[in-house]
């Protein structure tokens, strides 16, 4: 009689395996869990995007539109035909244009804003033509150089700019 042989693998070769995935897994692992720095640039990106937002609704309805930082959180208002502050909807979700970082289950709960400087003020205001200014509640401080807010998650810091005359935005 003849036996057929069969392969298969040693319990050696499955424990080399075995320890080569459990020493990937611990590397690969904690880093998925604080990943910091994609949180911060999503926060980034939020505010650029409304800011970038606000400078197109300040040419195309021709009113000034301003982004009135408050702690960890900024309101998009205009200035309306009579000169009075506005709050703006928001056209997702047709209600207030506020947006908070630091906010328990959230997307943004681990993200915080920094102090913004914008010609020495702490808000932002586009004017008709997509020019940034500086605005701290009752004044527009024109931007001759750039302005930038930092946004922090953990031990990452990205720095938004807004550039002086043009408004161009730019992530740090």
């Amino acid at each position: 009689m003849f036996r057929k042989r069969t392969q298969a693998f040693t319990l050696v070769e499955i424990l080399m395996v075995v320890l080569i995935l459990a020493i990937s897994s611990a590397i690969i692992i904690p880093q998925i869990g604080t990943r910091d720095d994609l949180k911060a640039a999503a926060g980034a990106r939020v505010m650029m995007a409304d800011m970038i937002w606000a400078q197109n609704r300040a040419i195309s309805t021709q009113q000034k539109q301003y982004l009135i930082f408050s702690g960890q959180s900024y309101t998009i208002w205009y200035k309306n035909s009579s000169g009075t502050l506005t709050l703006n909807t928001n056209p997702v979700t047709q209600s207030t244009y506020t947006t908070s970082f630091g906010v328990a289950n959230t997307p943004l709960a681990d993200v915080s804003i920094g102090t913004g400087n914008f010609a020495g003020q702490t808000s932002l205001c586009f004017d008709e033509m997509g020019t940034p200014y500086g605005y701290d509640g009752t004044t527009e401080t024109a931007m001759t150089g750039s302005g930038s807010i930092q946004v922090n998650c953990g031990a990452q810091h990205l720095t938004i700019t807004i550039e002086g005359y043009t408004g161009e935005a730019s992530v740090q």
